[in-house]
């Protein structure tokens, strides 16, 4: 820790010195401090994050004191992460979380030269009729990868994402009257009804039948229960975040679509309601949920697109073959009048808009012509 900024820590500190149980706090006691600060504060799906952040830390850093975390520190465990094959996006969620367990113990400013990592910011992938048909053959060939075979099934049939179907409960699926009620993610304070389709629908009643085999009976229970180990299951808690993420890896390279997120099912799901006549945008909205407005101008040239090969499915060919021979003719007329009317100017030929009578031969002017009788 430089001197200086140690001097200005403890100016913050009300002109006293950094406490000594402060600086020699692991990042693992630190992390359950800040824990049972901040839970109460949060939303579900916040405190789920985080805590899934703190293991990570938990796992390169824990016995690390606060007092001994520098900027090169941070650099390390970036290449580490790296090295994992973890994406920009989650390293900086889980430097975000020790920057706030830091910022707790008012010693952020050990590491106040760290820079967050650029995260990819594309809308998603969508996928053509034929690498659906392969990504679910795939899927299904293989017992181990069934859940989320099953959860994929629903992503693309529903536009609901990961953490939505991870904290469905059982009363959340209507298979009478065919409806899931989505009650978290986007749309954490409000419900949102999406009506099943086929595909869905049986999707679903897999993922029940497997739910009721496990011990689940009550409507409160997770469609998903947790997997505690081997073969027990905790009915009252939702799957963690990675609970088919091996599973979708290996599916997704076993078909030759490795770096496929299983959100972009949802975005695939938007797309193909995007491009069907059938769906206003408004009726999207009420299915997908919230849309940012990046991806609602996306999505609303998917649409432009679709009316366009719509239209284009209007034209005949027996027409379009005439268009050129039709623009070649109108072409030339327009090219003859042209020539025509610089000739008349050219040769004074043109009449003028008024004319008064010419005199007869031998009438005198001013004369009135003699009547004869």
């Amino acid at each position: 820790m430089g001197l200086e900024k140690l001097r200005i820590a403890e100016a913050q500190n009300h002109g006293g010195f950094l406490p000594r149980k402060t600086v020699g706090l692991t990042v693992d006691e630190a992390s359950k401090v800040y824990l049972s600060r901040r839970e109460p504060f949060i939303a579900p799906r916040t405190l789920e994050l985080e805590k899934g952040a703190i293991k990570n830390l938990a796992k390169h850093l824990g016995r690390h004191t606060l007092g001994s975390l520098t900027c090169d520190t941070l650099t390390d465990y970036v290449a580490r992460r790296k090295t994992e094959g973890v994406g920009n996006r989650t390293i900086n969620i889980e430097i975000g979380v020790l920057r706030r367990i830091l910022k707790q113990n008012k010693m952020w400013f050990i590491c106040d030269g760290y820079k967050q990592l650029p995260e990819p910011h594309d809308i998603g992938r969508a996928l053509t009729p034929e690498q659906e048909l392969r990504l679910f053959e795939v899927a299904s060939s293989r017992p181990e990868w069934k859940v989320a075979f099953w959860v994929s099934l629903i992503s693309a049939n529903t536009t609901a994402g990961g953490c939505e179907i991870r904290n469905l409960r059982i009363g959340d699926a209507d298979l009478e009257t065919r409806m899931l009620h989505v009650r978290v993610g986007k749309n954490r304070f409000r419900v949102r009804a999406i009506p099943l389709n086929q595909t869905a629908t049986w999707a679903i009643e897999q993922l029940l039948s497997r739910a009721h085999a496990l011990g689940v009976s009550s409507p409160d229970h997770y469609l998903i229960p947790r997997r505690i180990n081997g073969k027990q299951y905790d009915v009252t808690k939702p799957p963690s975040r990675w609970a088919w993420r091996t599973a979708w890896r290996k599916l997704t390279e076993a078909c030759g679509m490795g770096g496929l997120r299983s959100h972009d099912l949802r975005h695939h799901a938007i797309t193909k309601l995007a491009e069907s006549s059938e769906a206003s945008e408004q009726t999207i909205m009420a299915i997908a949920g919230h849309v940012s407005r990046q991806m609602l101008e996306h999505y609303s040239h998917i649409r432009q697109e679709a009316k366009r090969r719509a239209t284009d499915s209007l034209d005949n060919v027996t027409i379009t073959a005439h268009l050129s021979e039709w623009k070649h003719a109108a072409e030339e007329r327009e090219h003859r009048q042209l020539i025509g009317r610089k000739r008349r100017k050219v040769l004074g030929t043109a009449e003028p808009k008024s004319l008064a009578p010419a005199p007869k031969a031998g009438a005198l002017p001013g004369c009135a012509t003699p009547r004869h009788a």
